[in-house]
């Protein structure tokens, strides 16, 4: 536990967590992130609270009626990832906005991926980017948090997408985002979702390059955002973006968000 996230945790700490921690510190640790990120949120720190199925919907973008339905795989199962209720608002929100081209940094096991492929048009570009099988990643490297790096030794990228028989319904792209070229996808995408590497210099690379592709119309979600630990980084980078564009959260969960509009100011920064 990082001294930042463990003075947070001790200013926050009741019998609960001390229970918690004397029977499995892991546990105890994700409580006390949990616990933390929640207090800061009720305090009214960070981004403010904004639903983004209701932007789209105030903004005149949806033509989603009263029949209309968001779909979840029954197979999803919680994995630690993406929480299901955090899925759920991805589903929405795509769904609402009918996008033309999704964009995805960060396919993991496909869990998110899936979720925008179903709830998207079926005639639209979906797009998932991820490091190349087989890339060997180290936590010494400084952009790389000692969490990624573990989830990038034990995924499988996109296998839930294949189990459910959707491999043809996106493009899957190897690349370190680092590297990877916005340009041929400029302007193009409506509704981009960020959750590759965690560290400020990934995070801050991935939002300049979605600002490159996201079209007048759409929004772009980031994940992890309320972090106090090693995500701190990751938080406060979108804390510092609300100087220069609309950027919120969505209440009681790790999303943030911003028009696609907005995330276009950033280009060329």
């Amino acid at each position: 536990m990082g001294l930042a996230l463990l003075f947070d945790a001790m200013t926050n700490a009741n019998l609960n967590g001390v229970r918690l921690a004397m029977r499995d510190r892991q546990l105890a640790r994700e409580y006390w992130a949990q616990s933390v990120r929640r207090y800061y949120e009720l305090m009214g720190f960070g981004l403010s609270a904004n639903d983004p199925v209701a932007f789209v919907s105030q903004q005149g973008w949806t033509a989603a009626g009263g029949s209309d339905r968001a779909q979840l795989p029954i197979t999803l199962q919680p994995n630690g990832i993406t929480r299901l209720d955090e899925l759920l608002v991805l589903a929405m929100a795509t769904c609402a906005l009918r996008p033309t081209a999704v964009f995805e940094v960060g396919t993991f096991m496909g869990h998110a991926t899936s979720v925008l492929i179903l709830n998207a048009p079926p005639e639209s570009r979906v797009y998932s980017l991820d490091l190349p099988p087989g890339a060997d990643k180290s936590a010494s490297e400084s952009q790389y948090l000692t969490s990624d790096v573990e989830l990038v030794q034990r995924r499988q990228v996109g296998s839930f997408v294949r189990e459910l028989g959707l491999e043809d319904r996106y493009r899957q792209i190897y690349c370190d985002s680092l590297t990877f070229d916005p340009a041929p996808y400029a302007r193009t995408v409506e509704l981009g979702f960020i959750d590759g590497a965690h560290t400020r210099q990934y995070v801050q690379n991935d939002t300049l390059k979605m600002a490159v592709m996201m079209a007048d119309r759409g929004l772009v979600f980031w994940h992890d955002y309320g972090g106090r630990g090693d995500f701190r980084a990751l938080t406060d980078y979108l804390d510092s973006l609300a100087a220069h564009i609309r950027i919120y959260r969505v209440p009681n969960t790790t999303l943030a968000w911003s028009p696609a509009h907005e995330v276009r100011k950033l280009a060329g920064r």
